[in-house]
């Protein structure tokens, strides 16, 4: 028999604190819908920062580009500069070396670390650089001796202050970073002109002397010639003596008047002249000295007189000059000839001089040389005469050449226009 059923009786709504789980699951849905809302928000948020943050980092890479381009122009510059550049650490390392600085340095390749390892530079004038404060003015100089050659280098050093990227090691608080750049320049060149301008004005200084003291000897041995004629005439027995003291005074004489000459810069005064009378008178002159020497001397001319405007006193300063080289070169018995000639060179008329002699002659190396102020080919005298020479000859409108064979003698050659 089956049981009896009753009817299960209705139970009434289950109460959730206060609200019925119809207002619960109303709220819940109403809190996912804000949900979706702010994850839409943010979604689109994330969107728009992905957005700037792609662009931030094309900007950056931008940024990078033209700082790494900037950098490279930089140093492209640097590398360029006539100057050497070198940039040293508070620790004494190099970071940066143009390849300027390297070649004034005598530096190889590669790069030294510190400047301890740059060679040539272990001295106290570098130490004071790297200890000079910022914009202290002025160079200081530097000699450098890198094998046996001498390269003297105008330094000046200023400092880079540059703040630290982070922390300093062992927990120190962030401080600024000083390196030392040190600016090198080549100042040999200016080393050796201004010891060459020292040289000149040491050059001009003594020959301003050289010049007072000329004109001061010159009117006593003017003097002492005078008085050397009278004792010749007054006592016939003393003729040996005076011809020796007449050559001495007559080469003191042309010493002077080569000084006087060589740094005198003034035109000479031109007249007609004789050239046949200038050269009696010359040979006349240093007959004395070329007795003295036991040379024979000799003077041809033809008896046309042959006239050029010219400075007798010059000109006989001139044959002087050719006259005592010769005697300084010919040995004992020897003989010198003067000769003048009419010739016609290119159409034109001159009188030709020839000075010739049977010495020792010139080596040809130093034929081309022998006109040079200063310049003495055996080193026994100032290297006057033939440069004062030249100049009266080329003051005159003339030339003067040389032939020479060593033991064989030489031969002078001047040659003026005539007077027409």
């Amino acid at each position: 028999m089956l049981p009896t059923s009753h009817p299960v009786p209705m139970q009434p709504d289950v109460v959730l604190g206060g609200a019925t789980l119809a207002d619960a699951f109303s709220e819940f849905s109403a809190a996912a819908g804000r949900l979706e809302h702010s994850y839409h928000q943010l979604q689109n948020e994330v969107v728009r920062l992905r957005a700037v943050l792609a662009e931030r980092n094309r900007a950056l890479r931008a940024s990078e580009a033209e700082t790494s381009q900037m950098r490279l122009a930089l140093r492209q510059i640097v590398d360029s500069l006539p100057c050497g550049v070198l940039v040293i650490d508070e620790k004494k390392l190099i970071s940066l070396i143009n390849p300027e600085a390297q070649r004034l340095l005598g530096i190889s390749a590669v790069k030294p670390e510190t400047w301890n390892d740059i060679p040539h530079l272990d001295c106290e004038q570098f130490r004071e650089i790297l200890s000079l404060p910022s914009q202290e003015p002025g160079e200081l100089e530097l000699c450098l001796d890198a094998d046996g050659e001498k390269r003297w280098l105008a330094i000046r050093g200023s400092q880079l202050v540059s703040p630290t990227s982070g922390p300093r090691e062992g927990g120190e608080s962030n401080v600024a970073r000083v390196s030392t750049i040190v600016i090198l320049r080549d100042a040999t060149s200016q080393k050796h002109l201004e010891e060459e301008r020292e040289t000149a004005r040491n050059v001009v200084a003594l020959a301003e002397m050289s010049a007072v003291l000329a004109h001061e000897i010159r009117n006593p041995l003017a003097s002492l010639e005078l008085f050397a004629g009278l004792i010749r005439e007054s006592n016939a027995e003393a003729g040996d003596y005076v011809s020796h003291l007449q050559a001495g005074i007559r080469t003191l004489s042309a010493t002077v008047n080569n000084v006087l000459r060589f740094h005198g810069r003034g035109p000479v005064e031109l007249s007609p002249v004789v050239l046949n009378e200038s050269l009696r008178r010359a040979v006349e002159f240093v007959r004395p000295l070329a007795e003295q020497r036991q040379i024979h001397i000799f003077l041809h001319t033809d008896d046309e007189p042959l006239a050029i405007d010219g400075d007798d006193d010059a000109l006989q300063q001139t044959f002087l000059n050719i006259g005592l080289n010769a005697f300084q070169h010919t040995a004992v018995d020897g003989w010198f000839r003067v000769a003048l000639r009419r010739v016609v060179l290119a159409s034109q008329p001159k009188a030709q001089i020839e000075f010739a002699d049977n010495g020792c002659g010139i080596a040809e190396e130093r034929l081309p040389r022998i006109f040079e102020g200063g310049y003495s080919g055996d080193g026994h005298s100032y290297g006057l005469g033939l440069a004062v020479c030249r100049r009266i000859v080329e003051q005159h409108g003339g030339t003067i050449s040389v032939r020479s064979e060593l033991d064989h003698g030489t031969t002078f050659f001047l040659e003026f226009p005539l007077v027409s």
